[in-house]
């Protein structure tokens, strides 16, 4: 053989491997919805219909309409509302016959989610919304969840498995007080602009795996607005707003490291919590501005934690509360505005950096004895 033909045989293949590999990984638009939207693509009559009878890195497009159904994805795909001349959203509800457990989670083991993404990588949710008005308390289901991503990507992928963007989820609320907003459990995902509202327990929980938090807008959810839970490590939560919250605005804990927790801004925890680390290390926590809150800050059972340039204002008890501290941490350049005391630390370990902070319209600046302690983190 020729080397001309050699050359010849060579540039074929190559150029059919790259026909080949483009119509692998080439994405399909399908549409859910009446025909008259967007009417050049096929259509479904349901969100589920679309996911099972599509291909790999399909884009869903939503109309809007309201969608009462569960919804489980198990591949790679986005799905997104789109416009269609009106203003309105598509929104996923409650089934006329109700819902029923359809997941599960390491956290807490049966649930029933309303969208659930699970054992896959690669999935992009945008612009639906998740109303879960009208649920009930679901036999053998733990919690009710508006979003749930499970066994999402792996640590390789950083934050980058999965995205939720632009989503609202709301009404997550049940006669027995179960309902979660979004649940990222063992999802390695960014979760970004998003409102999450009235919720029974918490807006955002991340579980087991790097997340990034950022943007979103949390509103009365009754317990948390945002959690780090179980080595929810290297986790970023940066310039969310969270109003309204029993226990606490946002919480690190169960053993999360060299997470960041930067320029947020929480609002209205009058019982307890605006910001606080529980069993957190290496993590960093600064310029965020806490309001209306028993206790501003918080860390307790910390080690090696750096929470600077935090303005933390109208404290009901103590601006700045260091307690069971495993030491090593940098509490400092921090502001305190109107608090009944600015610090208090019973550290029994020492080795926590506490000066300086600026302390205004503060009535005592160490307390002596905080008297009551926040209420233990508590999300089972």
């Amino acid at each position: 053989m020729s080397r001309t033909s050699l050359r010849f045989m060579t540039v074929a293949f190559v150029a059919v491997g790259g026909m080949l590999g483009q119509s692998l990984f080439a994405s399909t638009s399908v549409v859910v919805g009446p025909a008259t939207c967007h009417p050049t693509f096929v259509h479904f009559a349901t969100i589920q219909a679309a996911v099972n009878a599509s291909p790999f890195n399909t884009i869903i497009m939503v109309c809007p309409g309201t969608y009462p159904e569960q919804v489980v994805i198990s591949q790679p795909l986005t799905l997104k509302g789109v416009t269609d001349g009106t203003g309105n959203a598509a929104v996923i509800t409650v089934p006329g016959a109700g819902l029923v457990p359809n997941a599960t989670s390491a956290e807490f083991g049966p649930v029933t989610a309303q969208l659930l993404v699970q054992n896959t990588v690669g999935i992009n949710v945008s612009d639906i919304t998740v109303d879960g008005a009208g649920g009930t308390c679901v036999a053998g289901a733990n919690r009710t969840v508006g979003v749930e991503f499970y066994h999402v990507g792996t640590a390789v992928d950083g934050t980058s498995a999965a995205k939720l963007q632009n989503v609202v989820v709301r009404n997550q609320k049940t006669p027995c007080g179960i309902g979660e907003g979004i649940l990222s459990d063992t999802a390695f995902m960014t979760i970004s602009s998003n409102e999450v509202h009235d919720i029974d327990r918490t807006a955002i929980l991340a579980n087991s795996a790097s997340n990034n938090i950022s943007n979103n807008s949390i509103q009365n959810s009754t317990n948390y607005g945002i959690i780090l839970d179980i080595t929810a490590n290297s986790s970023v939560v940066s310039s969310n707003t969270v109003s309204n919250s029993t226990i606490a605005g946002i919480l690190a804990e169960g053993g999360t490291q060299s997470a960041t927790i930067s320029k947020n801004t929480v609002v209205n925890v009058p019982g307890n919590v605006g910001l606080w680390l529980s069993f957190a290390y290496f993590s960093t926590v600064t310029q965020n501005k806490v309001s209306n809150a028993a206790w501003p800050f918080v860390c307790q059972f910390c080690y090696f934690d750096t929470v600077q340039s935090n303005v933390l204002s109208e404290a009901f008890v103590d601006g700045i509360l260091d307690q069971a501290s495993f030491g090593g941490n940098n509490i400092t350049k921090n502001t305190v505005n109107e608090a009944p005391f600015g610090v208090f630390t019973d550290s029994s370990v020492g080795g926590d950096t506490l000066v300086p902070n600026n302390l205004f319209n503060v009535v005592v600046t160490v307390d002596p004895n905080p008297g009551d302690s926040p209420a233990a983190p508590d999300n089972t």
